[in-house]
């Protein structure tokens, strides 16, 4: 009787010490390199630094998480890569781009280090290099619908970038959305074939206005035309409407916060577990109803909208948000009409 007691208690305290020294063992601090394509005032980057300000503060499995961004990488992605991970200090290499061929060359160097990609101009490496997507088609739709119901010309226009997935899935549903809301609408789309050239944005928006444009997707992000010629124009990635507060009829909003949090579930399944990182070679990205983005209306906007036009974008936005309206995702490039 009092051996199996003790052997009871012995098998208790070694249960109670293994437990305790798993607990121990877990990860209570997480260090991650921000690499930026851009400067951290841009829109994109600031999307992503203000998610990670927000992930930061809710400390997903307790842990204390500090973040160290490397702004404006382009050629020399690399090296910064290597760079960051060569200290050996840091556990996640946060791309916010397409870095597929520098994190090629470095990804088996350093297996214990978590590569993280993002967008179009990638493709799936699997192991240590994750491919996530942040598709901003859906709150897209419900602007869309409010430049449908708000033009007067029924010619609704999109300055863009380049053509590419992470924009022609914007620029389709935005048309989508002016479409279903009014079929009369006719779209015009211009690629202005940079990444940043406010000269050429303004240009492309002059000739949209002068081929009868008055409702324009600003995803270049230049609004000095907007401003000038009183038209309306959406913001995209980050509010607009204090940049240019007379144009501004909406913005989307990017959240990275999903996309952060599964890479961090990641990183911690592999860490806890002795796993190896196994990252799927399909790009991850998550739905508005999974808390990818969000609309914001221009108040000085709002305030003017006709009722039936404000509550058809609410209950659009509620509908998408709630899974009971489904948005297609289509990244094919967008033509004028």
């Amino acid at each position: 009787m009092l051996k199996n007691f003790v052997v009871a208690v012995s098998l208790v305290a070694a249960t109670w010490l293994a437990g305790g020294r798993a607990q121990a063992e877990d990860p209570t601090k997480l260090r991650i390199a921000g690499i930026l394509s851009a400067g951290k005032e841009a829109p994109w980057e600031s999307s992503f630094v203000s998610s990670m300000d927000r992930i930061i503060a809710a400390k997903p499995h307790g842990l204390d998480i500090e973040v160290n961004y490397t702004e404006n990488v382009s050629d020399n992605a690399e090296q910064v890569f290597r760079t960051y991970a060569e200290t050996g200090d840091y556990d996640i290499l946060f791309g916010d781009t397409a870095y597929v061929d520098a994190i090629e060359k470095l990804k088996d160097e350093f297996p214990n280090v978590m590569f993280v990609m993002s967008g179009s101009g990638n493709r799936g490496l699997g192991g240590n290099a994750y491919w996530i997507f942040v598709h901003a088609h859906e709150p897209a739709y419900v602007m869309g619908q409010l430049a449908g119901k708000l033009t007067k010309s029924s010619v609704v226009g999109a300055i863009s970038t380049f053509p590419a997935e992470d924009t022609n899935d914007q620029i389709n549903a935005f048309f989508a959305g002016a479409k279903d809301a009014n079929p009369k609408v006719k779209q015009k789309i211009t690629f202005i074939q940079s990444w940043f050239d406010p000269a050429k944005s303004n240009e492309a928006t002059s000739a949209q206005i002068a081929a009868g444009a008055d409702m324009v997707y600003q995803m270049s992000g230049a609004f000095e035309v907007c401003e000038e010629r009183g038209i309306g124009c959406f913001g995209n990635y980050v509010d607009m409407s204090k940049v240019a507060p007379k144009s501004i009829v909406a913005s989307t909003i990017v959240k990275w916060d999903p996309h952060i949090n599964w890479i961090i579930d990641e990183w911690w399944k592999a860490k806890t577990t002795s796993a190896k990182f196994d990252a799927p070679k399909e790009p991850r990205w998550f739905t508005w109803q999974q808390g990818s983005g969000e609309l914001v209306l221009n108040p000085t906007w709002e305030a003017k909208m006709p009722g039936d036009v404000k509550a058809l974008a609410a209950e659009t936005a509620k509908a998408i948000q709630g899974g009971g309206k489904k948005i297609e995702l289509d990244l094919n490039e967008p033509k004028s009409d």
